[in-house]
This record gives C-alpha cells, structure tokens and sequence, in this order.
C-alpha cells in the first residue's frame, strides 16, 4: 500500500488580507486555480487563493524520520491553510492508523510543525493585512489518508466493489479505530456512506475528521482542495459564530443597562454603531465565503463539495449564524425605534415649548 497523508491545518489570521499586496512578501507564491478537464465557458468565474510552498523538512517522529513537504493557501477573508505532505508505504492499513497526527521525538505533535508556519506567514502578511490577529490561534484539523497503489483495475475490481471489501477497514481508519471489527454495522454505514467516484478506479470517502482519497491516476488535486476550502470554511465559521455569541451577549447587558439607566437627552448611539459594523462585517464575510466555493466547473466536484458541507455541518453553522443574526436584528431595530421615539418625544416637547412662548409673546404685547 502506497500513497501520502495530506494534513490540512485552517487558521484564521485576520479579519481580510490584501493577497496582491502580500503576494510581494512572500517568494514564489502564485495566483492558483484548480486544474479543471472539462471544456468551461470562457472567463469561468474561479476564485484564486495565494499559494507558495516551502522547502520540505525533516522531521523525527515516533513513526522515524518524515519528509515533510509544505504548502500554504490565503485566501483574502483573512483565513489560511497549510498543508504538510507525507509519503507512505506500508502493508495495510492497520499501520496506517499511526499516522494520525503523530508525535513528534521531542515531544509535541506533527500540528506543531504547521503552527510554526502559520506564524511565520502571519509575521510575513501583517502589514497587508487588516485587523491581523495577535497570533495564529487554534486551527481547525483534517488529514486525508491518499492511496495510489493498489488500484483496484489491477485485481479487476471497481472503486465501490473495492470499498465494499475494505469497507470496515476504511471505516476503522476513519475513525482512529485500530480494532475496527468492534465498530457496529450501522457506524461502519455512517462513516463510509459520502463515498464518491468519478472513474472506476478512483474513491473519496469524506468523514468528519478525515477523509479517503483512492486515486491510482494522481489527479487528486482538486479533491484535496475542496477538502481544504471546506475545512476552511467550517473554521471561518465556527470564529464568527463566537464573535456573534460576545456581540449577542454584550448586546444584552448594554440594552438592560440601558433600560434600566436610560439618558434624558442621549440615546443609544453608540449601541447601534457597535451592532451596525458587526452587521457589515458579517455581510462581507457571508459575501467572500460564498466566493471560496468558486472552484468547480462540473458536476462531480460540485458534488464533493455538497457532501463535505453535508459531513461538515455547514448549513448548521450557517443557520445558527442566520439565527443569531435575526436576534441582533431584532435588537438593533428595538433600539432605533427607541432612538426614534425619543426624538419624536424632544420635538413635540419643542414645539409645545415654542407655542408656550408664542402665548406668552402674545399676552406680554396685549397688556
């Protein structure tokens, strides 16, 4: 069994990073697209991530010493995504368990190894970047597990009748679980049921927390990269439903104090210019997210791609950000009717005190 194990590390780093501007302060790096077969409509809208790689490492984990090849995605909603690259070749795929994010002979884990070069692109990109964070934070993790031999023509089989064979194995590699014949039916079913194939000798199983790429061919580059998109939206995601869940909450304490103490003459503006920048925020990130996905020109990638959000939970995520976002709506509005009111309020005050003034200006005159 031969192949390589793709670990893909998402990092959120900035609120947005000008890519031609760091294009600059990074060597090599270059504008790519996915590496599309079929005849596409001329200027297909694709969206072109900066991508540079760095010299390969070596490493010395407990599975020996790796040659680590490495290679960095940013992507202009302030997100980027590394990749580390390690051959294999071992006899089955009980061995292949051990590649999980393996521990490093000086203790620490290979994810490590891609928070040092996070930090490095940070360092790089912070003077072209806006509102850059204070550092690389926690990465949201995916490894795809990329076999190229043994392919299933050679034993005259189909990709399915091969996963059908293997399909506890893939299973137990799936899940991290060396014993996999203790895994129940219906788990080995939920674990390997987004399985796709394009040809008959190529497979894609998508699970939550890793994936199976079968690929005999070698073309699996657009497969890893909407892996990789996917896995960076979930962690765009998940950070911008935490910044909603502090807004939502300091939205509340502001509106009770605000209840409880409220201004004779002031309103409250500076509640609602909080909330009307996050809801700015929010629309670009919502806009520039959609524009991620602009990486398919046929049906099959397109229909990678839904199953990832499916295993992934996208539209949760995004039906929770929609739901958090009606509620700040509904307080932002709450607090212009306030605001409306209470200027309605100080001018019908004003007119009666100008028609009070008007009957004194006439009484004073009369007498």
């Amino acid at each position: 069994m031969k192949g390589e194990v793709v670990y893909l590390y998402a990092y959120d780093i900035a609120y947005e990073i000008d890519l031609e501007r760091a294009r600059g302060a990074l060597a090599q790096a270059e504008f790519r697209e996915p590496t599309q077969s079929k005849t596409l409509p001329r200027d297909y809208p694709f969206y072109k991530p900066l991508v540079f790689a760095k010299d390969p490492v070596q490493v010395e984990t407990v599975l020996g010493v790796l040659t680590v090849r490495r290679e960095a995605k940013l992507f202009s909603i302030g997100g980027v995504s590394i990749m580390l690259r390690v051959n294999f070749e071992l006899p089955g795929f009980g061995e292949l368990n051990r590649y999980h994010n393996p521990a490093l002979e000086g203790g620490g884990h290979l994810d490590d190894a891609a928070g040092a070069f996070a930090e490095e692109i940070l360092q790089a990109i912070r003077p072209f970047a806006v509102r850059p964070a204070d550092g690389r934070g926690d990465p949201e993790a995916y490894t795809v597990f990329c076999l190229s031999e043994p392919a299933p023509s050679a034993t005259g089989k189909t990709a399915e009748m091969w996963l059908e064979e293997w399909r506890g194995e893939v299973a137990g590699l799936l899940t991290e679980e060396e014993a996999f014949d203790r895994l129940s039916d219906a788990e080995v079913h939920e674990t390997t049921k987004h399985a796709y194939s394009y040809t008959a000798d190529d497979l894609l199983v998508v699970d939550w927390d890793a994936a199976l790429l079968l690929d005999p061919s070698g073309g699996s580059h657009d497969a890893l990269y909407i892996l990789e998109v996917a896995n960076l939206q979930l962690n765009e995601l998940q950070i911008y439903d935490g910044i909603l869940e502090k807004t939502l909450d300091q939205a509340y304490d502001d509106l009770e104090l605000y209840s409880m103490n409220p201004p004779i003459l002031g309103g409250p503006g500076e509640i609602l210019k909080r909330l009307k920048m996050v809801f700015i925020d929010l629309a670009r990130f919502s806009d520039e997210l959609t524009n991620t996905a602009k990486f398919f020109g046929d049906y099959h990638l397109a229909r990678l791609y839904m199953g990832c959000r499916e295993r992934f939970h996208l539209q949760e995520w995004e039906a929770s950000l929609e739901r958090k976002l009606e509620r700040l709506d509904g307080l932002y509005k709450r607090l212009q009717e306030d605001q409306n009111n209470r200027r309605m309020i100080l001018l019908e005050v004003a007119i009666v005190v100008l028609f009070v003034i008007d009957l004194i200006g006439i009484f004073t005159k009369k007498g």
